[in-house]
């Protein structure tokens, strides 16, 4: 059985799951709070929220969004794949959904900081 970590807002937006070198991102239903406000008839994950997923998945804080391109959509009830690397003093994240690239963030943290 696979570790679950599920994260918090103000109520359960998404579930995260480590897989070997990756992370599974359950996204809640459509009545969750923040996709009936954002955008109502036509629900999307804001894009505030994928930094939130990586920093919670990788147990860090972001200090610095080094370039962020957000290509499609994540909807309700959508299963997202998360794989981060690491190279020299950045992060690079690339969120999935089956084949299709969501979004790609690289990011820097406090040097301080170590990851799990």
């Amino acid at each position: 059985m696979l570790p679950v970590l599920q994260f918090f807002m103000d109520t359960n937006l998404y579930i995260i799951e480590k897989h070997n070198d990756s992370f599974r991102i359950l996204l809640s239903g459509k009545e969750h709070p923040l996709f009936k406000a954002h955008f109502e008839g036509n629900p999307i994950l804001p894009g505030f929220i994928f930094f939130h997923i990586c920093e919670n998945a990788m147990r860090h804080k972001m200090v610095e969004v080094v370039r962020a391109k957000f290509i499609t959509f994540a909807k309700p009830n959508d299963i997202l794949e998360l794989h981060i690397t690491q190279k020299e003093d950045s992060f690079h994240a690339v969120f999935e959904r089956g084949d299709k690239k969501i979004c790609i963030i690289t990011y820097k943290i406090n040097q301080r900081e170590k990851c799990e």
